[in-house]
């Protein structure tokens, strides 16, 4: 790649982390609902011309906010964590699994994305795709990650598990608990992922359960 081209690439970039971090804010403000193209624009000082040079519309907008606050979040990069694991014993895939618990937990307790989960509930009844949006872009995607990692480590015969998809159920269901009843269902207090040795007890029993 030439270095103009680097450049070019550098600045499309940046002007669509610019437009995202505008829209997050729109969103966060006045709900899917209420948020415009225009205003979302004007948040983010770009042109419509521009805006819609990146996006087609506010519903990939809105998908792309979701990813960078959860799966492509650079802090956390819960994928990664998953995608290039490779581990060789019992022990490698519990600290393995204790990482990523810790990732996902910070996540799903994090406000902005709480309040964006409060706008797809509040809005998708007149909205229907914004359910099919928050699906697509962020569970089912962490969802197929984990699963292939339980059918790497069940095809070495690290563990016992008849059916992967249900093992990888059984490890998102206790973290969706902290999200739902002390985060979600919490919204006048400030959201606080489980203590380390709540989420190393989590695991802990995780691993006997496929162990």
């Amino acid at each position: 790649m030439s270095l103009a081209s680097e450049e070019k690439g550098s600045r499309a970039w940046a002007k669509r982390e610019q437009i995202v971090a505008g829209a997050q804010r729109v969103f966060l403000r006045d709900g899917f609902a209420g948020t415009s193209t225009d205003a979302i624009a004007a948040e983010a000082r770009v042109s419509k011309r521009t805006l819609y040079s990146y996006y087609p519309g506010k519903e990939e907008l809105f998908a792309d906010v979701l990813r960078r606050l959860t799966i492509d979040n650079p802090h956390t990069q819960v994928l990664t964590i998953v995608e290039e694991s490779e581990p060789k014993d019992l022990g490698e895939l519990r600290e393995i699994l204790v990482g990523l618990a810790s990732r996902v937990s910070s996540i799903m307790m994090d406000p902005d994305y709480l309040a964006l989960l409060r706008t797809i509930i509040a809005d998708t009844h007149r909205f229907p795709q914004l359910g099919e949006i928050y699906r697509s872009t962020v569970p089912e995607r962490g969802f197929r990650t984990f699963l292939a990692l339980m059918e790497r480590v069940r095809e070495r015969g690290l563990v016992d598990i008849p059916d992967a998809e249900a093992a990888t159920r059984l490890f998102f269901g206790p973290l969706v608990t902290y999200a739902l009843l002390d985060g979600l269902f919490k919204p006048g207090e400030r959201p606080r992922p489980p203590a380390p040795e709540k989420i190393e007890h989590i695991v802990d029993m995780y691993m006997k359960a496929i162990a």
